[in-house]
């Protein structure tokens, strides 16, 4: 993480106004963004500023006590005594790890943030980009830009990790298993300035799915003033970006108000045909009408559109059995993808977020937030392609409406608690198409649930000694699905509530801040809601007499997790060098897989097979890490993760490999940074050990193991700035991605080889 404001230089010199013990704030934030917002808060009481182009920033009129200042994402106590003013370094300030504000010191969990600053000097425009040199993440986009990509935390599955937008769940409730997976490589970055990352279970704060890990896409609020950025890149394979934003504050900063655009489109693609594109739009509104009381509105909508090849196959002469592990040999045992000429995905999502917080006293606040989620996603084949086509169109579209309301009281000056109800209700459909009309079907599914959380953190021995607990409870209710023909399956069924999902979660972490170390630990139990395709899933079959045939089961039970994670953190050198080591233990209780064998669901007959509950596995290992800044405009960052993933029962039937599949066991990062005045260049780079995956053959309908050699991805990016006057600037930067043009597959698709891209940035 690069650090946006690394101290304050301590020029508080106040002017004392003795009468009302009032004094003037004034101070100056070293390697500054221009013009950031700060502020001085104390209860319900808030000072406002900007700082200057040189990082000062002046408060007037400031009354004795004790003070927050927040800046640039940062924090420090400011107290104001006697007309005399000391101040604490800033320190970094996130929200994903307790779901409310904390410093790192703070923080008890394992947590990383990836700054603007470093998505900029990276010249990264994609979620994914920016999250494949997080230790512990196993992050893979099957095909390039706008195709499914995953991510994989501590050797876990896509399902297994949470995405937040501003804090707030953001899920697919239309998708397999009713995570973000289909959107993430829709997440382009248009207007972010972090991204926060909790390694480890967040289920008790964060609830469904956030077993693993948990990403959260934080925005900006507009600043004082008239600010705005444009900017364009071109590159090989056939891309193009614009992107453009613009942002008003009142001086007083009590109205803000924002929006921002991109489009990216790739014409060409890895083999000249694999065209892709999406446009990303953003608005935000932030107001305090009234003193103590903040109000934000936000939305996103986001419309891509994605010409698909066809899967890996395997070629040539295969095992008896598929019980043996093939070499990967390209165009020798498997053909990768190819195009397919007439497949076409076209995806779209739009949210919009309100929040309200309020203020009270010093020690008690109340606030509520509600999100509106459509997600809509619409696959098309023809007759074209390799190996048999049958042509047909599948819409899904799901939608999630949520409400939260929650207290944080703060009792004392040791405890800070979090109580909150949430209710939210989803709802999934699935449509289906053929040219004939013989197959054209529906299905509608929706289920609701309340769910209860408390949350207390706890700060003692002066603030080094901090102690998270939290708990979860959520109770489901199921709708009747509605279907498109009378001979629908679940008619007979009685639905009764699926059982109850409960979670807890407690950390502590003690700092030794004479020698800059920090010790942690943290368990907690994780679950994930079955989605309403495992619950209610089918398709619909035209050979002999038509009929659904059922996947689902309405009454499965949520997954259940227990992690547990341990590790320590070391500042060496006066903060120059920051290294930290991990061991993660985590086991899949009870999970939901695919058997080919089950049981019916009352009359309901599931001849093909379907979900079911089953138990999972244990992932295990290490995670070391080391940033260092061996000189003021030198930064090193990089990381080693080890990941030992097994599951109980192979996860390709009759395979008998328990090892779980896209997993590497090694996998390393480097990200280094040098300035040169306003030149900068940028390397990063991600090498991995081989992997085991699956390939479905065409020829056999089966499923054979295959290794793949690891990747040795690097890019390098060099960069200037131009400082123009009024405050303006221009950003030119050029990228070579796959330096090393080295060819590897993501599960058996093929990846761009050296490729570059060049852009511009102007802004004021």
């Amino acid at each position: 993480m690069k650090t946006v404001i690394l101290l304050v230089t301590l020029v508080l010199l106040s002017t004392t106004i003795r009468a009302q013990d009032m004094v003037t704030v004034e101070g100056r934030l070293t390697e500054p963004p221009l013009f950031t917002s700060v502020r001085l808060i104390s209860g319900s009481q808030t000072f406002e500023t900007t700082s200057d182009s040189n990082g000062n920033y002046r408060f007037e009129n400031v009354p004795d006590g004790m003070y927050l200042l927040v800046a640039g994402g940062r924090q420090a106590s400011v107290i104001v005594t006697d007309g005399r003013v000391s101040i604490a370094r800033l320190a970094d300030v996130v929200v994903v790890a307790a779901g409310d504000e904390q410093t790192l010191e703070q923080v008890s969990k394992t947590i990383d943030v990836i700054d603007g600053q470093e998505m900029r000097d990276r010249a990264d425009f994609s979620l994914i980009e920016s999250l494949r040199t997080i230790p512990g993440f196993r992050v893979q986009q099957l095909g390039g830009f706008g195709r499914t990509a995953n991510i994989k935390t501590r050797g876990l599955r896509n399902q297994d990790t949470a995405l937040l937008i501003d804090g707030i769940r953001f899920r697919d409730a239309s998708s397999i298993t009713g995570d973000a997976t289909p959107f993430i490589s829709d997440l382009t970055l248009t207007s972010i300035n972090r991204i926060e990352v909790l390694r480890g279970s967040g289920s008790s704060v964060y609830g469904t799915n956030a077993i693993g890990g948990t990403v959260d896409f934080r925005t900006p609020s507009a600043r004082s003033g008239t600010h705005g950025q444009v900017s364009g890149a071109l590159g090989g394979l056939g891309l193009g970006r614009f992107r453009g934003n613009i942002s008003h504050g009142t001086a007083d900063d009590r109205f803000g108000i924002g929006a921002a655009y991109s489009r990216t489109i790739y014409t060409k693609g890895i083999d000249g045909e694999d065209d892709a594109g999406n446009h990303n739009l953003q608005t935000r509104i932030d107001a305090r009408p009234w003193e103590g009381t903040s109000i934000s509105a936000r939305l996103f909508f986001s419309d891509a559109d994605v010409r698909l090849n066809s899967n890996p196959d395997t070629l040539g002469t295969l095992p008896i059995s598929n019980a043996t592990i093939i070499n990967a040999v390209r165009d020798v045992n498997f053909s990768p993808d190819v195009n397919d000429p007439d497949s076409f995905q076209r995806s779209r999502f739009f949210s919009g977020q309100v929040t309200v917080e309020h203020v009270l006293t010093n020690r008690l606040t109340i606030g509520g937030y509600y999100q509106g989620l459509g997600t809509r996603r619409i696959n098309e084949n023809g007759s074209l392609g390799p190996g048999f086509q049958s042509p047909s169109t599948s819409l899904f579209d799901g939608s999630i409406h949520t409400g939260n309301a929650h207290v944080n009281w703060t009792p004392n000056d040791t405890h800070r608690v979090s109580i909150g109800y949430e209710f939210e209700k989803e709802r999934f459909g699935n449509d289906g198409s053929t040219p004939s009309g013989l197959g054209d079907f529906f299905t509608r599914a929706g289920q609701r649930s309340n769910t209860f959380y408390l949350q207390d953190l706890v700060a003692l021995a002066n603030g080094r000694l901090q102690i998270a607990g939290s708990m979860r409870v959520q109770r489901f209710a199921l709708s009747r699905p509605e279907f498109s023909l009378t001979n629908a399956p679940y008619i007979d069924l009685t639905l009764s509530d699926p059982p109850i999902a409960y979670t807890f979660d407690g950390a502590a972490a003690y700092s030794f801040r004479s020698s800059g170390t920090k010790l942690r630990g943290h368990i907690g139990n994780g679950y994930r809601v079955p989605s309403l395709y495992e619950r209610f899933g089918t398709f619909f079959s035209t050979f002999g007499t038509p009929e659904f045939i059922a996947l689902g089961d309405p009454l499965l039970k949520p997954e259940k997790t227990i992690a547990f994670d341990a590790g320590i953190d070391q500042d060496l050198a006066r903060e120059r060098v920051k290294l930290s080591a991990t061991y993660f233990y985590t086991r899949l209780d009870d999970i939901i897989g695919f058997g080919n064998a089950v049981p019916d669901i009352g009359l309901t007959r599931r001849p093909f097979g379907g979900y079911e509950n089953q138990k999972g596995g244990v992932a295990r290992g290490g995670e070391f890490s080391a940033k260092i800044r061996p000189w003021a405009l030198t930064e090193i960052s990089t990381s080693y993760t080890y990941t030992n993933s097994d599951q109980r029962t192979p996860q390709v039937s009759g395979s008998g490999v328990i090892k779980s599949l896209g997993i590497p066991d090694h996998q390393f990062t480097l990200v280094a940074t040098q300035r040169i005045g306003r030149l900068w260049i940028n390397f990063d780079l991600l090498a991995t050990s081989p992997y085991l995956a699956p390939i479905f053959s065409g020829s056999t309908f089966s499923t054979y193991i295959y290794r793949f050699d690891g990747n040795r991805k690097g890019d390098l990016t060099v960069g200037y700035t131009f400082d123009i006057k009024n405050n303006r600037s221009l950003r030119a930067f050029g990228t070579i991605e796959n330096v090393f043009d080295q060819e590897y597959f993501e599960n058996g698709f093929r990846t761009p080889g050296s490729t570059g891209r060049i852009g511009v940035s102007f802004g004021f």
